[in-house]
């Protein structure tokens, strides 16, 4: 059995912010001045006048600017840099806002409050894009980011989310990959060969009905599903059609009563009906404790996202389990992994505009900021990334590199990310209300589906028709 490299050094980035108040960090004195402004040319100059950096020209630059930041990232990788920034622009001072506390959809209700309060960061992470802009908290960027060249490096299927209508309101900043857990010394013990990276949607069903077959008697299921369910009829549709993304979303519309969407729902529910699905019994549980089975290696596959990579680690060290990330398994049109983006936008309060915009994009995507993280967790020890770029960055792409080896199948994960497929979870307007619509008391299809009372030959027709009424009509909102 292969053993994973004992790593001696191991830092986690983490997804939270320190709950505690905002730290302001003047900039070096000896930093040579720059200027302000906007110029849609990447070059340097060497006039006293102006210099260009990061695509954005900068004129006139002795105003004192104060900005303020805040995200649920790495408040250590993202004091380092902001300390850089400030360097690079002395002009400004940047306030981290640590007083907006939590994660995902609990940060952004504190950021609702903090906007009651007009008390909004200048810059910001958001876990939902429609609901910052209906809440009036967003500023349009579309020229900030229409003029900055260094936009068009942008993976194509990247760029095109963040705006309603003809406006942009939200920067994509990283993307995490969706894909597979695998359990390799459990497969090992029942002598089930490894797949290929570039294995196939149906390869990785017949491995974890394998696995839950020989298994069985010793409580082994083959799939820890995503967020308790399988997502098959979001992904699997895609690997079979390359001119459709996540869920059938088609740029413009949903396809749910395409015979691919249908077929992955209903292989969906065989899978839980077979039980290959981990959905311990309570008998189960009284026999093998209260525990996570997966962590614990009772389950053969776990389909999750690359900010849980910290499992391979814990796992191997606390249980002498070997995890690798596996691609998302693809079809007949290709592998297309799915992948999950994270947002920062600019505040509608914010009275410097283009200097956010700088500190946005030096925060996200930007190169200069792209490098400056990998030499800061290099200087930490990081062994390994679990957000990546959004563009064609080649000297940061080569840099990733050292951050591959020591988690099997992340190096084949990364080399597909220009391919990828981004959820629609976090930036379609009117995608949030039709899962709210689906749910509400009156419709209760998940009560439904589960009790086998509509099938998806069924609802697929009454989903897609509902979803892409509200999908237009959200649209057509942000563009009046």
């Amino acid at each position: 059995m292969k053993k994973l490299l004992s790593l001696l050094i191991f830092t986690l980035l983490v997804m939270t912010i320190v709950s505690c108040g905002g730290t302001t960090t003047q900039a070096p004195t000896t930093a040579a001045p720059t200027t302000e402004g906007t110029s849609n040319t990447d070059t340097q100059t060497t006039n006293t006048d102006t210099e260009t950096t990061n695509s954005i020209t900068t004129t006139g630059g002795t105003e004192e600017i104060t900005l303020s930041y805040a995200d649920w990232g790495n408040a250590e990788i993202n004091q380092i840099l902001i300390d850089a920034f400030m360097v690079k622009y002395p002009n400004i001072t940047v306030e981290l806002r640590t007083d907006i506390v939590g994660s995902g959809a609990q940060f952004t209700g504190n950021l609702i409050s903090a906007m009651v309060a007009g008390v909004l960061p200048d810059v910001f992470a958001i876990d939902n894009v429609p609901t910052g802009y209906y809440n009036g908290m967003l500023l349009d960027v579309t020229d900030l980011w229409d003029n900055d060249p260094e936009t068009s490096l942008v993976y194509e299927n990247i760029a095109s989310t963040g705006v309603f209508g003809d406006a942009r309101y939200a920067l994509p900043s990283f993307q995490f990959i969706k894909g597979i857990y695998i359990n390799i010394s459990l497969l090992d013990s029942y002598n089930i060969p490894l797949p290929p990276k570039d294995w196939t949607y149906t390869e990785f069903v017949e491995l974890a009905r394998q696995i839950r077959q020989v298994g069985r008697n010793d409580f082994v299921y083959g799939i820890d599903p995503w967020y308790g369910a399988l997502d098959f009829e979001t992904t699997f549709p895609m690997q079979d059609n390359a001119e459709i993304g996540y869920n059938t979303w088609d740029g413009t519309r949903f396809n749910f009563t395409s015979q691919a969407w249908i077929d992955a729902y209903n292989l969906k529910l065989a899978l839980m009906e077979e039980r290959v699905v981990a959905d311990y019994t309570d008998e189960e549980i009284l026999i093998i404790g209260d525990i996570w089975p997966w962590y614990e290696g009772l389950v053969g596959f776990n389909i999750d996202g690359s900010w849980n990579l910290y499992m391979v680690e814990e796992m191997y060290e606390l249980n002498g389990l070997e995890v690798g990330f596996w691609p998302y398994p693809g079809g007949s049109a290709g592998q297309f992994p799915p992948t999950i983006l994270d947002y920062l936008v600019i505040s509608s309060l914010t009275e410097h505009p283009e200097e956010a915009y700088l500190l946005a994009k030096w925060m996200s995507f930007g190169e200069e900021g792209w490098l400056l993280r990998l030499d800061a967790m290099k200087e930490r020890g990081d062994l390994y990334l679990d957000r990546y770029p959004i563009a064609d960055y080649p000297e940061v792409w080569a840099e990733i590199d050292e951050f591959t080896y020591f988690i099997e199948g992340l190096s084949e994960n990364i080399a597909l990310l220009p391919q990828g497929r981004p959820d629609t979870d976090k930036w379609l307007p009117g995608y949030k209300g039709f899962w709210e619509w689906v749910g509400n008391e009156e419709n209760d299809y998940w009560t439904r589906i589960n009790e086998g009372l509509v099938t998806p030959e069924v609802f697929a027709s009454e989903w897609e028709t509902q979803i892409n009424i509200m999908i237009q009509e959200a649209i057509d909102e942000g563009s009046e």
